[in-house]
């Protein structure tokens, strides 16, 4: 048979090139979105790159679900492509979406209605849901009112448009039994997600490295760079050093393995995703001025950023061991005070505190596993009843 006529007969248990092709969207959608809060680093705008980020996080993972565990065909190819543009017009948007003119938020939320169409259609066909009620149908539903809202006023079509997702988001809390007994591809989803990470932790180092390149490579700026390398370095050994091992052993071995996706994976690497664009607009601006001292939302981002990615696994490890590990409570709550102090210090300081937090966690977890000790939980007790 020839190769232009083959096809996968069999499940793929590792991402196939259509879906890393894919993926280079979310690529482009995790920069524009960093831009988004780059370019007016606010609380105002970090509300708006989540805004944004959130239907585009969703659709990729409506797309990795329907792709899961089965096995590749032209037909699902053609539906990664489809998906793949309409995220990639939604990314192009993104940064004009909540603004005026309303050009830019027509196109994001009809490429975000034809995504979601095309979801919902491959999910009937491949009947992935039994009941009526699931994360397709909810995103379709969500999918129209965001596109019918696209025309209306800048500060209307924010709240419109967070309705929605609060929606969307939520929806997955209260379909619970139909998402426990599914059948998942351990070895696949580990993967897919893990690459998610690695593009936004690329993000971190692409931003901070083109900040300084834009304003020259003086000591300081030479100084900031390494230690926001160190930064992106610390946050990846947290993760796929001992996490993401966790995670898989989690999704094979315990009951309800669609209840570990939707908390650990989908919920869960939504927070990821979001701290690791904060850290990264946070490593640009300390490249870019390492001897500026930033205010509020700005000087907070790096820290703020790393505490928020920290303390995801704090509740990631309760959801698939039962307790989150006691170095990493104390390390975001080492990273808040950072965050807590940082409007009074030179950004390259903040940067360096950061990274001397992450090498502490990591040099001691390396430790305690390499002493084969076990490893101190935070564990609840309930008060014994008393008569």
């Amino acid at each position: 048979m020839s190769e232009t006529t083959t096809e996968s007969s069999t499940p793929h248990a590792r991402a196939t090139w259509a879906e890393l092709f894919f993926d280079l969207v979310l690529v482009f959608a995790v920069t524009q979105t960093a831009h988004v809060l780059g370019h007016h680093t606010s609380a105002g705008a970090l509300g708006h790159a989540l805004v944004l980020l959130a239907p585009l996080w969703w659709g990729w993972v409506g797309m990795t679900v329907l792709v899961n565990n089965v096995e590749e065909t032209h037909a699902q190819r053609l539906v990664l492509f489809t998906s793949g543009l309409c995220i990639f017009l939604m990314a192009v948007a993104a940064p004009a979406a909540l603004d005026q003119p309303r050009g830019a938020a027509t196109v994001f939320a009809a490429a975000h209605l034809v995504l979601r169409i095309v979801l919902f259609g491959a999910a009937v066909r491949a009947r992935t849901f039994e009941t009526a009620i699931n994360p397709f149908s909810v995103g379709l539903i969500t999918g129209v009112a965001i596109f019918a809202s696209a025309p209306l006023p800048e500060h209307l079509r924010l709240w419109a448009w967070t309705g929605a997702l609060v929606v969307q988001l939520g929806a997955p809390l209260f379909y619970s039994r139909a998402l426990r007994g599914r059948t998942l591809g351990v070895s696949h989803l580990s993967e897919r997600f893990g690459l998610v990470v690695i593009i936004a932790l690329g993000e971190s180092v692409v931003d901070a490295g083109a900040q300084a390149a834009a304003t020259g490579l003086t000591v300081p700026v030479v100084t900031a760079l390494a230690l926001g390398f160190v930064v992106g370095a610390g946050l990846w050994w947290l993760y796929f050093q001992f996490t993401s091992k966790v995670i898989e052993h989690a999704l094979a071995t315990r009951s309800g393995p669609g209840l570990i996706m939707r908390d650990v994976l989908s919920y869960g690497h939504f927070a990821l995703v979001a701290a690791l664009v904060a850290v990264a607009v946070g490593l640009g601006h300390a490249a870019a001025d390492p001897a500026h001292t930033a205010h509020g939302v700005a000087a907070a981002l790096a820290p703020g950023g790393a505490a928020l990615f920290v303390a995801t696994f704090v509740f990631t490890r309760w959801r698939t061991v039962g307790a989150p590990a006691l170095a990493r409570v104390y390390t975001a709550a080492a990273l808040i005070a950072v965050a807590a102090v940082s409007s009074s210090l030179p950004a390259i300081v903040v940067v360096a505190l950061t990274a001397g937090v992450l090498v502490t966690i990591n040099v001691y977890e390396h430790l305690l596993i390499a002493s084969g000790r076990p490893v101190p939980e935070l564990r609840f007790h309930r008060r014994a009843r008393t008569r």
